[in-house]
């Protein structure tokens, strides 16, 4: 049997072939998924991701928010379209890094059911505070809520909230609520009103939050600290193994064909090397990362893991 990576170097010595093949994608307008609600920094790249890949074949590519089940619906729904390269799904790390971890029974299996076949960029969240409370340090707010054991809260609304949330609570050996939000909306309003204390806020979302001064970053949860607030601390600088960035890119169910997966993949690494596009990808703080189908693939298998890891040394049970 021929496994992924034998297919790739069989889809690649025979360029010829797969070239005419791929030749006839797309032959009609395509549908991106997107799993998550419109408005939020899922659905603004694959619209602007679309928007160049449309320009670039001269087929339509149509966006279609399917929210629900924290990505759940949506994945659901592209799964249950055929494997002709004609339905893609927004990827990200919620779908196929979190979800296999936080759910019992998702629905989909993310190894076995898609490929994550081209990938945007990275980006990572921030520790967050109201811009009027006493803490200006990661340190500060710690020591306050080892002061006061039971005391202080988080809030959080998805995986990239919960999940560094529950990290610091472990490896600090922490004593705090954790509350739940439906929406991160909700989330800012009882983090200004002074309910909850602190939150993680992807890059993303936060980034306007930040911008308004009501609000005051202390750390990042990526691997290094940001260019744009480059006095910030990583939250690995505190604590070895903290780190739970994230990525936004194109999933297609594994059923595809190769050849036509490897040109789904050219036109997303083309659409991302764009320079307008780059720019307004750093512009919404994710840094526009362009990867081959192998290099994609490989990537998505190892964020997989590690989230496994993550997800264990935070303690979040499967629900």
């Amino acid at each position: 049997m021929i496994g992924r990576r034998g297919a790739l170097a069989l889809a690649g010595a025979g360029l010829a072939a797969g070239r005419a093949r791929a030749a006839v994608w797309p032959l009609r307008p395509v549908r991106i998924v997107v799993p998550f609600a419109a408005g939020g920094s899922s659905d603004i790249c694959a619209r602007l991701v679309g928007r160049q890949m449309q320009a670039a074949t001269g087929q339509g590519f149509v966006v279609e928010n399917i929210a629900g089940g924290n990505g759940v619906v949506g994945t659901l729904a592209v799964l249950q379209a055929p494997a002709d390269a004609h339905t893609l799904l927004l990827g990200a790390t919620t779908t196929f890094s979190v979800n296999p971890y936080l759910m019992r029974n998702p629905g989909y299996d993310a190894d076995r059911d898609f490929a994550l076949v081209g990938v945007f960029g990275t980006t990572s969240s921030y520790l967050m505070v109201a811009a009027d409370s006493p803490w200006r340090t990661v340190e500060e707010l710690i020591a306050a809520i080892r002061a006061q054991p039971g005391k202080l809260n988080s809030g959080w609304f998805n995986g990239s909230s919960r999940i560094p949330a529950a990290l610091l609570k472990q490896v600090a050996r922490l004593d705090f609520e954790e509350v739940s939000y439906k929406i991160v909306g909700n989330a800012i309003t009882d983090l200004q009103a002074g309910q909850i204390q602190f939150v993680y806020i992807d890059m993303v979302a936060a980034d306007a939050h930040l911008a308004s001064g009501r609000f005051r970053a202390l750390a990042v949860t990526g691997p290094a600290r940001s260019p744009r607030y480059p006095d910030l601390p990583a939250m690995r600088e505190l604590f070895e193994g903290f780190e739970t960035d994230g990525y936004l890119g194109m999933g297609i169910r594994s059923a595809t064909p190769i050849p036509l997966q490897v040109e789904v993949n050219r036109q997303i690494v083309a659409a991302v090397q764009d320079p307008e596009v780059s720019r307004r990808l750093r512009e919404m703080s994710l840094e526009p990362v362009a990867m081959d189908l192998e290099s994609a693939s490989v990537y998505g298998r190892s964020e997989r893991a590690k989230y496994g890891r993550i997800m264990r040394l935070a303690r979040i049970e499967p629900e």
